[in-house]
């Protein structure tokens, strides 16, 4: 039987990662004696497994015997420590191991270096005035994103946060005081309390961020690791809404953070989604804010920025701003159209006008004179495609291949097929 200390019990209970889950079903159905058990779980490996607080897994080794204390307490006595991915594959069946990926494995091991690291770290939420003291605290070593934040030492960029009663700030901290994660914390109207991009000096730090956040029914990112969707937000971790927020606050001062979430703003308020109002963007590491020079789509009516913005120098739009999606660059004359017009005409993706002498409309299709496909007929006296003709050698021309007549091996228009016969 496997046997599992109560406190790695405990973990496997309340682990939302898909291998603890599996363990916690095994165990069970091991203490009800159901057979399946014996597909899920072996001990001819390592057995007697408990959760240590470096974020390595005890197990006593095979053939190692398993003793007790004078307290009844399992005894050191011969146990190893491990790493908790590594130990588990060696309890799951062959047949169990291929229920898995390494991302599950990585996820189990995550959520248990955030359980085994719980005792030794505690949340301080602290207000906006102490803000830019959290981002010049002594952080904790560590290759997570914390120790790569761009604000780091800038506490005299965060003026907008300081002085805004709309924002505190979650950190983690460790028993030398060190920083080991933070996240802001929105106050979004309502009572709800919103967590923002989490920063954490270890990867497995975030699942306690998640978890404290669960546990005092925040609304969460996402995407809690970067910058990206910021219109998207959880607060269970299952159902999502996308929504946009508006924070009102001061917004003159000297110098500015760069915002991961509430990037954009006007005077006197800063939101997570591009509007009309919007006219500053706070997305510089230097503590500046980009002014924003935007245009409104002729086209659509939405708010574009100059990246997006294309002048129209003819036709539709004359002298108006649309998105570039809705712009064609015309090789007729070397100017930019709405990508509408009726004057113009596309061929293998470039644009012309209808009255450029190097296209040519056929049967409803039009070409480029230059095309491959088409050829002037002399016969004719117009373009033809080269796939509905044939070539004469005695018109010395291409002649469509509905009007030809093959005589003696030559090719022949019925206009003069008697007059050869």
């Amino acid at each position: 039987m496997l046997h599992v200390s109560n406190s790695f019990r405990m973990f496997l209970e309340t682990s939302e990662s898909k291998v603890g889950q599996f363990l916690h079903r095994a165990l069970k159905y091991r203490r009800w004696n159901y057979p399946c058990a014996n597909l899920m779980v072996r001990t001819n490996e390592v057995n007697y497994l408990t959760l240590r607080d470096n974020g390595q897994l005890s197990y006593l080794p095979k053939g190692k015997p398993h003793t007790l204390t004078d307290d009844g307490r399992w005894a050191r006595d011969g146990r190893q420590d491990g790493s908790p991915s590594k130990i588990i594959k060696k309890i799951l069946t062959k047949n169990a191991l291929k229920l898995f990926k390494d991302v599950d494995f990585e996820r189990f091991c995550n959520q248990y270096k955030s359980a085994c690291d719980a005792e030794c770290k505690s949340f301080i939420i602290r207000e906006n005035i102490h803000i830019p003291e959290v981002y010049d605290m002594k952080r904790e070593s560590g290759g997570g994103t914390l120790n790569d934040s761009c604000m780091n030492g800038d506490g005299n960029y965060l003026d907008l946060y300081k002085y805004c009663p709309k924002v505190r700030i979650l950190t983690l901290v460790n028993g030398c005081e060190e920083l080991c994660g933070r996240a802001l914390l929105w106050d979004v109207g309502n009572g709800d309390e919103l967590m923002d991009r989490v920063y954490v000096s270890k990867d497995h730090y975030y699942d306690m961020f998640l978890d404290y956040a669960k546990e005092n029914s925040f609304i969460r990112k996402v995407e809690y690791k970067s910058y990206k969707d910021k219109t998207w937000f959880t607060r269970n971790g299952k159902d999502t809404l996308n929504k946009s927020f508006i924070i009102n606050t001061s917004t003159e001062f000297d110098y500015y953070p760069y915002i991961d979430t509430f990037t954009y703003g006007g005077d006197g308020f800063i939101t997570n989604s591009q509007t009309s109002d919007c006219i500053y963007e706070y997305c510089c590491t230097s503590g500046g804010r980009e002014e924003e020079q935007v245009y409104t789509c002729e086209h659509s009516g939405d708010r574009i920025d100059a990246d997006d913005a294309r002048l129209i120098d003819r036709g539709t739009y004359n002298g108006s701003y649309v998105h570039r999606d809705y712009s064609v660059y015309c090789q007729t004359d070397g100017y930019w159209y709405y990508s509408e017009d009726n004057d113009l005409v596309e061929i293998n993706d470039r644009w012309y006008s209808m009255d450029d002498d190097n296209v040519v409309e056929i049967d409803d299709t039009w070409y480029h004179t230059n095309d491959d496909d088409v050829s002037f007929s002399d016969f004719h006296g117009e373009y033809v495609v080269k796939d509905d003709c044939v070539y004469s050698e005695h018109h010395e021309s291409y002649i469509k291949e509905d009007e030809a007549y093959e005589v003696a091996g030559e090719y022949f228009h019925e206009s003069v097929v008697n007059k050869v016969a």
